[in-house]
């Protein structure tokens, strides 16, 4: 299916948001939209605080301190508010980091000379909602971190592309469920990945899984 693909620069401070950061939209030529509405299903009664959302944490589940750095294959839980009344307990473990090919992977879409020059990334994941809260179709809390010191959410993925199919949770993601997802993470020219960081809110600092260990984790 040919695509069309579309990179926008956003210019923020990375303390408060994101730096040149680059996210890319591919559409097919065959559609005009895509459907990002998720789950609307009601999670706890608590609402968020200026510290972050609170809620009841699951027994035997253990937060993650924030600012850890993990190895491949180590969970992190969190705390995650995806609305007033969703919020819930997400344990995310990242297994695989993979670099990918603009010109290889991207070949059916329509892409610009730089484009062309930027390079993908292939983030495998698992994503298990520990409770008490409903989080179909939220956002994956992943977010890439590059050589320029910038953070930058996955891009959204509309069309077909067989390396890493992108996107959030399954639309149906309440307690106990667990899902496999694949996240890009796309930086310009002359920029590498440094870390895949999870950020669950603004207020604490991220938990961070370098790059230096490229292997895929067992388990």
């Amino acid at each position: 299916m040919l695509g069309i693909a579309r990179l926008h620069n956003v210019p923020v401070s990375n303390r408060v948001g994101w730096a040149l950061a680059l996210l890319l939209l591919l559409i097919p030529v065959s559609s005009c939209s895509g459907d990002d509405n998720g789950d609307a299903g009601g999670g706890s009664s608590e609402s968020p605080t200026a510290s972050g959302p609170s809620v009841a944490v699951p027994a035997g589940v253990t937060l993650t301190d924030p600012g850890s750095t993990l190895h491949l294959g180590q969970p992190a839980s969190v705390v995650y508010a995806a609305g007033p009344q969703r919020v819930s307990v997400l344990t995310v473990t990242v297994r695989k980091i993979v670099t990918g090919s603009m010109k290889k992977d991207f070949k059916n879409f329509v892409l610009s000379p730089r484009e062309l020059k930027s390079t993908p990334y292939y983030v495998t994941a698992t994503v298990h909602n520990a409770g008490p809260g409903k989080l179909g179709g939220a956002k994956v809390p992943l977010y890439g971190f590059d050589s320029s010191n910038t953070y930058f959410p996955a891009s959204p993925i509309v069309g077909d592309l067989a390396a890493c199919k992108g996107g959030g949770l399954p639309e149906s993601f309440g307690p106990k469920a667990t899902a496999q997802t694949c996240q890009v993470f796309i930086v310009g020219p002359g920029v590498t990945l440094d870390a895949v960081e999870l950020r669950p809110n603004n207020s604490a600092e991220p938990i961070r899984w370098p790059l230096a260990e490229r292997q895929n984790a067992t388990g």
